[in-house]
């Protein structure tokens, strides 16, 4: 969600800016966010929505790396962040239930965490303190949207920074190890070799996850640039968009779709 990119400093004008990651990213959680909200027969389309709402988490945990890195003024975005995530704290909650958890907490707040993470690990000297520091910060996110793997993918790519393919290769592993991706097609294999029936239900409905290697296309074509760095609309556009979509999902839900 960060748009905070101030230079371009690449001088490839071919590819993907930030701005353009953003936008798959808001489209690719829209499409989601209407079938977790509003799709109840998890059918085909069900699953086909749910693997494309797969690229937004990983873009825009990308976006927040390049941005740290790029922003004129570190505690203004920290703040922005913190703001918009106490903004989208009550329509995140009721956009998806009916129930009022205190703990259910937005992406918003996952990339505030992120962003607070990668400060401490640069900054803090004392590898004990500094241990303990990013510690409690994955504690805090658990309950966050993505939580600790969202985190674990910010503190990764951020590790890499610099290397594009060091980038991809520990964000690949990450989504391997967190999101058992490959028992989609070992539990099916298990399951004929243990009982001789080739049950395919899990692939069905894991299917969706394969959705996170779509971002690893998106990366690669990133070209170092951040966009149109003189709109103010498009750099408010990004905050604006995620409350205010999910509003209007909780809305339809409450009064409407009962």
């Amino acid at each position: 969600m960060n748009s905070e990119v101030i230079e371009n400093y690449s001088h490839n004008k071919r590819g993907l800016t930030i701005d353009a990651l953003k936008y798959i990213a808001i489209v690719a959680m829209l499409i989601d966010h209407i079938a977790t909200a509003f799709v109840t027969d998890y059918g085909t389309v069900y699953y086909i929505m749910r693997l494309i709402g797969r690229i937004t988490g990983p873009v825009m945990f990308f976006s927040a790396v390049e941005g740290y890195h790029h922003t004129r003024n570190l505690k203004k975005y920290i703040i922005r962040l913190a703001l918009f995530a106490l903004i989208s704290y009550l329509p995140y909650m009721y956009a998806f239930n009916d129930d009022f958890d205190p703990w259910r907490l937005n992406v918003i707040f996952t990339i505030l965490f992120g962003i607070i993470a990668i400060y401490v690990r640069r900054n803090v000297e004392n590898p004990v303190l500094k241990f303990f520091m990013i510690f409690l910060i994955f504690i805090v996110s658990i309950p966050a949207d993505y939580g600790t793997s969202g985190l674990l993918m910010i503190l990764v790519m951020d590790y890499y920074y610099g290397n594009r393919d060091g980038e991809i290769f520990g964000y690949l592993i990450v989504i391997l190890l967190q999101y058992r991706i490959f028992d989609i097609f070992i539990t099916p294999l298990w399951t004929y070799m243990k009982d001789g029936v080739l049950d395919t239900t899990y692939i069905k409905t894991g299917c969706y996850l394969l959705g996170y290697f779509v971002p690893i296309f998106l990366f690669k074509h990133y070209n170092g640039r951040k966009g149109n760095t003189n709109n103010k609309f498009l750099k408010w556009s990004f905050y604006i968009f995620y409350p205010l979509h999910l509003a209007i999902i909780a809305l339809i839900r409450i009064y409407i779709v009962k």
